[in-house]
């Protein structure tokens, strides 16, 4: 049903502009010029099956909000853990068993797990870039007494599925007992140049009698990833399952996880530098499912079944597409902000109410469920305020659903030996992959996939060219079918891809070089890291989940084609997306972070006769470190502008760049 608004929102947040056929009225905000946040709040309601009263002096006038387009809603489903056990090719990656461990839950695996993640780290300074670590729990349960932690960077810790790998902290282990001063099963370094930290496919589990036990402790940056996992606290105590509150989380992704129990389901803290969250279920919380105080994070698909509230937005950047909210105390309501907040095809059942807005200094609530909903002040250009963000279309990102066993291995006699790759692609199986370690290719490698390769894996290998030889070395992926069947790349940190053909490409928690051609087909992207300026072709679609991009100029260009993307974060200067021959782009949430002195003349976004829309944030740290003109919109000719200051934060609850 439409929401139900309280008697005073009307009359001091909106001006109701003159009644339609059928009492329809539209709601409308002015264009300001530098939208620092200001606790305004806009609501964009599509048709619904149920009526719905606005309980206000609109009453008088018979109104009712405009009825604007809107993509059809996702099933929020939350995560969808595979019950059964993954298996993988023998010795894809070392085993903790290797160092130990016995996975049988009776022997302490404390001291093994920890011999294994601190073997040759033993600098705490180091950042270990270039040296990753990756770490198979098979299937078993390893029981710990302790803190499990590491030093520096690129760290994986893979499990053989959240059914059958468990690793599980001893009921009454010391120094777990007390919420004041909480301690982690699993933490990982701090923030800042912890890249490429990934847990992947396990169950952490808290013992009974823990109450200050949290999960996992994480951080993880540029790129990294928490990926089909449970936790579970087996009395429903403990501090919290998630823990993202110290310097300095993100980007990161945090995708189909479930948390059940703790006090807190997941906890934020820090305005840098922006976390992405995707198919999360959380239940049984005691005091809130999320709790985010100044962080920007972007959240897709979200379950929770909770009598508290389901999110707390303190100071935060926030967007929120596609939840259910259930099970609900009527004193309680769903969701409090006292931020700026996009909320897109939002349910609640059992609260008081989906969403108390705090901004202002008489909280505003609004019940039932909404269809798109702001927190904020938008800004347009030549647009319409009443259309709300583009709403394009989204797919689900493909998975790769053959077996890990059907593949073909690159032989590599060396770390220097990849006269492999080529033989294992035309091995005719459907998965290619590469053994954990590192490689590198003096003078570029190029490969042509064929169609028989759906998957290309790295299992968190890194792969190194050579500046001074062929074309910088390294190995490049020449993707020039025109074949449906989509190619999954994951795991593998510097490779080259060469997108030509239309076979859509999948690439997922990896570091890339990625290239295009006229007629590229589709691409996902899944918490990734890209090296260079990301070019869109006409007609390419493209879905982009947890991107980072640092590249020094203009960071993506969108040719005719359609982007979308869940959570950005870049750095250094020069433009961030422009959007020509009539493209689409729609970002839902970024971190603006050039970090460097930016050129006065330098545009953040840029688009010219297309459609975008753009929900994003601009953190500032130093004089001109940040942009001039945050918004330049041409269209017929006629070039405007967004204007702001160089040497402040800034703030873009909701920029509507195109017309119905």
């Amino acid at each position: 049903m439409l929401s139900n608004l309280q008697p005073d929102y009307l009359m001091r947040r909106l001006s109701l502009e003159q009644a339609k056929t059928g009492g329809e009225v539209t709601a409308r905000r002015n264009p300001i010029q530098n939208p620092e946040f200001s606790g305004a709040a806009v609501m964009f309601i599509r048709r619904s099956t149920s009526s719905a009263k606005l309980y206000s002096c609109a009453l008088l006038l018979m109104a009712s909000f405009a009825i604007f387009p809107h993509a059809s809603a996702s099933a929020v489903h939350g995560a969808q853990l595979a019950s059964g056990t993954i298996s993988f090719p023998a010795g894809f990656m070392p085993s903790i068993k290797s160092f130990g461990a016995y996975g049988d839950g009776v022997h302490d695996d404390t001291a093994a797990i920890q011999a294994a993640l601190s073997q040759g780290r033993s600098s705490a300074t180091a950042d270990y870039f270039g040296h990753p670590k990756a770490l198979y729990f098979p299937a078993g349960i390893y029981l710990v007494h302790d803190t499990l932690q590491w030093n520096g960077c690129c760290v994986t810790l893979q499990g053989a599925g959240p059914g059958a790998t468990t690793i599980r902290l001893a009921p009454g282990s010391p120094g777990f007992n007390n919420p004041g001063s909480p301690k982690p099963l699993i933490v990982t370094p701090n923030g800042i140049e912890s890249f490429h930290q990934q847990i992947s496919d396990l169950k952490l589990e808290i013992g009974s009698n823990n109450p200050g036990a949290t999960a996992l402790s994480y951080s993880s940056n540029n790129m990294g990833s928490v990926s089909d996992v449970l936790i579970t606290s087996t009395d429903g105590k403990g501090y919290a399952g998630i823990d993202l509150t110290r310097q300095w989380p993100g980007p990161l992704m945090i995708r189909n996880t479930e948390v059940d129990g703790f006090s807190t389901g997941i906890k934020l803290a820090q305005a840098q530098y922006g976390s992405t969250f995707e198919n999360i279920t959380l239940r049984n919380q005691s005091v809130v499912g999320i709790y985010n105080l100044h962080h920007p994070i972007e959240i897709r698909n979200l379950s929770s079944t909770n009598q508290v509230p389901a999110l707390n937005n303190i100071g935060g950047f926030a967007v929120l597409l596609d939840a259910t909210l259930s099970g609900g105390n009527s004193a309680n309501y769903a969701i409090t902000s006292n931020g700026p907040m996009y909320l897109r095809d939002v349910e609640s059942s059992g609260y008081g109410a989906t969403l108390e807005d705090l901004t202002l200094s008489v909280p505003v609530r609004t019940t039932g469920s909404i269809a798109e909903h702001l927190v904020g002040t938008p800004q347009t250009l030549t647009g319409d305020l009443g259309s709300g963000s583009l709403k394009l279309e989204v797919e689900e990102t493909p998975t790769y659903t053959g077996s890990n066993l059907d593949s073909a291995p690159v032989v590599a006699k060396s770390q220097y030996d990849l006269s492999g790759v080529a033989p294992a692609l035309a091995s005719g199986k459907p998965m290619v992959y590469f053994s954990f370690g590192t490689y590198t290719a003096n003078n570029e490698i190029d490969v042509v996939v064929p169609d028989t390769v759906k998957r290309i894996a790295g299992f968190a290998s890194a792969f190194f060219g050579n500046p001074t030889g062929y074309n910088g070395g390294g190995v490049r992926f020449i993707v020039s079918s025109n074949s449906s069947t989509p190619l999954v790349i994951d795991q593998m940190s510097g490779i080259k891809i060469d997108h030509r053909g239309a076979r859509p490409v999948v690439i997922k928690d990896s570091e890339v070089f990625y290239y295009t051609e006229t007629g590229a087909g589709n691409l996902y992207i899944d918490d990734v890291m890209i090296k260079n300026e990301l070019m869109i072709q006409s007609n390419q679609q493209v879905w982009a989940r947890q991107l980072d991009d640092e590249v020094t100029g203009q960071k993506i260009q969108n040719s005719g084609g359609s982007l979308w993307i869940l959570g950005l974060k870049t750095e250094k200067s020069g433009m961030i997306i422009n959007t020509t021959k009539g493209g689409r782009t729609e970002l839902l949430g970024a971190l603006i972070y050039p970090a460097q002195t930016v050129p006065s003349t330098d545009v953040a976004f840029r688009s010219q006769d297309s459609q975008v829309s753009y929900i994003y944030t601009q953190s500032e740290y130093g004089t001109n470190n940040g942009y001039a003109t945050q918004v330049q919109e041409i269209r017929n000719g006629l070039t405007k502008k967004i204007k702001s200051s160089q040497s402040a934060p800034y703030v873009m609850p909701l920029f509507i760049g195109f017309e119905q």
